[in-house]
């Protein structure tokens, strides 16, 4: 089967063909105007995206890659190349215009998203419950599930987020008799790019009871739930729902899956798992003092959600982890683990390799990797944290930063209004995104 190539986002049209004639500009003319406006920003390396664009077209030409992966590694070559469109600023004091390539906000991709990131912690910082710790739980895997999740993961990565929801909770409610706040993020990568499937969980160290009247309170630095028991609901729902998927014939089997279509092999499968360890890594985090649910540096690491945040938006791997590529590889950082210490060391990979194992972390489009329940679950959250605040004597309030678009979120975080002109100081006027030839006819007529 023949794969298809990538597909640029913006393609030249009759119309804008006609564009181009109508304004009598060459493609020299188009480059000159745009080089002479681009913003500084916009033509800074990304070494993850520079190495993709150099290897991955023939990647494509001797791999399969699916229509999906194909749309997202799109996304991410085009990111502030001027493909995707130009956002437009100009200021009708001093005329001076300022052109910006768009990003691909994509999820995947290193180069965006610290703005949402930002606005993310902002957000959950106003959530935090002062006055109680709250703990950093990692649910793991046996490996050997690893390649038939991956034939599968909308089905069984859905089951891991149950699984571990399902274990915190029925613990909480039968052994305290309350129903704590819970965080999740979905990570399948280690820092070798290799497949590692785990889920790591912010949990609040204390819950409502279940008739709502009251909240009770961890107060000390250990896990208010046996670890042990745990370990062993956590891995019994998890195998149960495996299970079931397999008897509901929810299961697809191929490639390096494809053996587990055998019954034998599949209770092979069933019986290695029985007998790995199963581990959930538990972390103490300090409960913030009244009045300092938000801090105003992101490196206080005694804040719950400034510590965990460093996990909601990790990419598989970010640009500042590449030393270097070249025609035959790539070279990066990663954690070598002795126990629970690690070192930093270098890896260098083929780049077929490099990008198999790059494209092996790109989710399903659609699939939530950051999830909520107990009292944090979203269709009850606002009311469940005011009446948690109330019973505890505090007011709560929403985070300022709650409905605020790109512009004041810069204002907000950085302290820098990009509406103003910063050679005049007058009011810019922001125009939609265009593409390269309209960027360059609206600089020639300004």
């Amino acid at each position: 089967m023949k794969t298809p190539l990538m597909i640029p986002r913006f393609r030249s049209s009759c119309k804008s063909r006609a564009a181009d004639c109508r304004g009598g500009i060459s493609p020299e003319d188009v480059e000159n105007l745009l080089g002479q406006h681009s913003h500084g920003d916009s033509l800074k390396p990304h070494a993850l995206r520079d190495f993709l664009a150099s290897r991955f077209p023939d990647y494509c030409r001797s791999h399969p890659v699916t229509e999906e992966k194909l749309k997202v590694m799109n996304s991410l070559l085009s990111c502030k190349t001027g493909k995707l469109g130009y956002t437009l600023t100009s200021c009708n004091t001093c005329r001076r215009i300022e052109m910006h390539a768009c990003a691909c906000g994509n999820r995947n991709c290193p180069s965006c998203g610290y703005l949402d990131e930002k606005r993310w912690v902002a957000l959950r910082q106003a959530e935090v419950i002062p006055g109680i710790p709250y703990f950093h739980l990692v649910f793991t895997l046996p490996h050997d599930l690893s390649q038939i999740m991956y034939q599968n993961q909308r089905e069984t990565l859905n089951l891991l987020f149950h699984a571990a929801r399902d274990t915190v909770l029925t613990l909480s409610r039968d052994k305290l008799k309350m129903k704590p706040g819970i965080l999740m993020v979905l990570h399948s990568f280690g820092s070798e790019l290799s497949l590692h499937y785990h889920v790591h969980m912010l949990l609040t160290g204390g819950g409502l009871t279940e008739d709502g009247k009251n909240f009770k309170r961890c107060l000390s630095n250990t896990f208010f739930l046996p670890v042990r028991a745990l370990t062993r609901v956590y891995k019994g729902k998890f195998m149960d729902g495996f299970k079931k998927l397999r008897s509901d014939d929810r299961l697809d089997y191929y490639n390096d899956a494809l053996k587990y279509r055998n019954s034998y092999t599949w209770k092979e499968l069933l019986n290695s798992c029985y007998k790995a360890d199963w581990n959930v890594e538990i972390k103490y985090l300090a409960p913030v003092p009244a009045g300092e649910a938000a801090p105003s540096t992101e490196e206080n690491t005694d804040n719950a959600i400034t510590y965990f945040s460093r996990y909601t938006n990790r990419t598989a791997i970010s640009d500042s982890r590449i030393e270097g590529y070249d025609e035959q590889g790539i070279r990066f950082r990663y954690k070598k683990y002795d126990g629970s210490s690690y070192t930093m060391g270098t890896m260098n990979l083929a780049a077929d390799e490099f990008i198999r194992r790059f494209l092996m972390h790109i989710l399903p489009a659609g699939f939530a990797r950051i999830r909520y329940a107990g009292f944090m679950a979203g269709c009850v959250r606002r009311k469940n944290l005011e009446l948690i605040h109330e019973l505890l004597g505090a007011s709560y309030r929403e985070s300022p930063v709650k409905g605020m678009g790109s512009a004041d979120l810069i204002l907000h975080f950085y302290d820098r209004d990009i509406t103003v002109c910063e050679k005049c100081h007058s009011k810019l006027e922001i125009h939609p995104r265009m593409s390269r030839i309209s960027a360059a006819i609206f600089i020639r007529a300004s």
